[in-house]
């Protein structure tokens, strides 16, 4: 049998978790509360990334100088795309 414990929220976000308890169909508040840390949890875990990753692709970067957002598809694969 689960062990049980009490948090305490204020007013307004046990209001906005009844609202996102009827939203996802939940049956009590306790089940919209595992339901957004389960969502919660898989949306930062899409968001992890290797930081080394990152820092070793700077060693191709380039000073591509003032550029245009719009262009970001020629700067990436170059004039024939």
């Amino acid at each position: 049998m689960p062990s049980y414990t009490t948090i305490r929220i204020s007013v307004r976000d046990r209001e906005r978790l009844r609202r996102l308890a009827k939203l996802m169909g939940a049956k009590s508040l306790a089940e919209a509360l595992r339901l957004a840390i389960a969502i919660a949890e898989q949306e930062l875990e899409k968001h992890r990334g290797d930081v080394e990753k990152v820092v070793s692709s700077l060693r191709y970067a380039r000073d591509l100088g003032r550029t245009n957002a719009e262009d970001v598809d020629r700067y990436l694969y170059g004039e024939a795309h």
